[in-house]
């Protein structure tokens, strides 16, 4: 039998987290997104359950302002680098 937890998703409040990310809901999806990834890749040898809940639990470092628009900028300066890399070997 799976045990019942409590759901999360219910406390997220969607324009505080377009509002903490700029005002943008495209860069929320993109923030949410790749901070989802980063938490799974943590969690993916843990016994921990968290990496199922990994977009849940963006959403809600989002909404309280630990992350914002600055993870974003990492993001694309790390884009950015990693097209330069891809260059170099062609």
């Amino acid at each position: 039998m799976i045990p019942k937890s409590v759901s999360r998703g219910t406390l997220l409040d969607n324009e505080q987290c377009v509002e903490n990310v700029g005002g943008n809901r495209f860069n929320l999806v993109l923030i949410a997104a790749e901070r989802s990834r980063e938490i799974k890749r943590q969690n993916k040898d843990s016994d921990k359950r968290e990496h199922v809940y990994s977009a849940i639990t963006a959403l809600t470092e989002i909404q309280e302002g630990k992350i914002g628009e600055d993870y974003l900028k990492k993001l694309k300066f790390k884009e950015h680098s990693n097209v330069d890399r891809r260059a170099q070997y062609k």
